[in-house]
Parts: C-alpha cells; sequence; structure tokens
C-alpha cells in the first residue's frame, strides 16, 4: 500500500514547479540541437523521445518505467 504523502499537491507543485520547468527546456532544447544537426535518425534519439513520453503520460510508476526503458540493451 502506498503510503500518502506528506506534503499536499499544491505544496508539492510548489517545492518542484521551477526545477521541472527547467529540466523540461533543457531536454526540449537538446532535442531542437539535435535535430537541428541531422541527427533524427539515429535509433538513441528515437529512444530518448519513448522515454520523454513516458515521463508525461500520466500513467503510474513513471520513474520505474523510464528506467526500466534506459537499462534494455
Amino acid at each position: 500500500m502506498p503510503l500518502a504523502p506528506v506534503k499536499s499537491p499544491e505544496q508539492l507543485l510548489d517545492l518542484y514547479y521551477h526545477d521541472l520547468r527547467s529540466h523540461l527546456l533543457e531536454v526540449a532544447a537538446g532535442f531542437d540541437r539535435i535535430e537541428r544537426a541531422g541527427a533524427s535518425a539515429d535509433p538513441r534519439l528515437a529512444r530518448l523521445r519513448r522515454i520523454a513520453a513516458l515521463a508525461v503520460d500520466g500513467q503510474p510508476e513513471r520513474a520505474r518505467r523510464l528506467l526500466e526503458e534506459l537499462s534494455v540493451r
């Protein structure tokens, strides 16, 4: 049984909003740079796109699923 968070969703959002926003911007800029350079056919980029989609799919256990995808070779 999962433990209830000590903080409310609003408190957690207050705590993490700016960091998450910054990291998402960094990820988007990285994809832009790579694609402008012409590496769009690289299988690693396709894998990163799949992993990025996991991060925002709204399904539970995103961190676990993301780590599992990263560990697949």
